[in-house]
């Protein structure tokens, strides 16, 4: 319990904390060779750029091709997991139907002997049989039949975009640019700017 709490106050405090993003401030240099020099930089990132989107396209249409022709398959799971859902479906309401009649028959017996109880010494037979029915009926409910979990049916579009996860445009370009761009004897200067729950 305690494990649980300090999670859910972690949670609360990171979902309620500020988000920053770094903004990069450009100074380039003055003389004629340090702006050749970065425009050959900008022109180097460009081109990472459009490579980055060319790999990142076809890493999408890779990974959407694979979840498509995957799909068949895992559908023939899912039905053979349904098949089994159905099975242990129909069985819970068997034991659920068998649980409840028993259930109201204690309770009912329960009532009976519990309202005559209150007329009899404690000792008495209605008070303990009483006793014994309150005791049955906390077992039942421990015992109450547990229905079985629903698969989730798998649905093609989710199943891409899972697969595309581990495609990304990121490669690195403006890292680059900017190393480019300081050793051409530009001037960068970072700010941290908070973009959300900002106080």
């Amino acid at each position: 319990m305690r494990f649980f709490l300090l999670t859910l106050t972690l949670f609360l405090l990171t979902a309620c904390s500020p988000k920053y993003e770094i903004k990069t401030h450009y100074t380039p240099p003055s003389d004629a060779q340090g702006k050749t020099c970065v425009q050959s930089c900008s022109n180097d990132k460009r081109m990472c750029q459009a490579n980055c989107n060319m790999k990142y396209d076809q890493c999408l249409a890779t990974a959407q091709k694979g979840a498509s022709d995957a799909f068949p398959s895992l559908m023939n799971e899912y039905q053979d997991v349904l098949s089994d859902y159905q099975y242990a479906m129909d069985r819970y309401n068997l034991e659920m139907d068998s649980w409840t009649r028993e259930e109201q028959r204690v309770h009912r017996d329960f009532e009976h002997y519990r309202s005559t109880c209150h007329k009899k010494p404690k000792n008495s037979y209605e008070c303990r049989r009483s006793n014994e029915l309150d005791s049955q009926l906390r077992s039942l409910e421990d015992h109450q039949p547990i229905a079985p979990s629903r698969p989730i049916k798998p649905s093609l579009a989710s199943e891409i975009k899972q697969a595309q996860k581990n495609c990304s445009n990121r490669c690195g370009c403006t890292k680059s640019y900017d190393n480019c761009f300081g050793s051409c004897g530009g001037k960068l200067r970072y700010e941290k700017i908070c973009i959300e729950n900002c106080k």
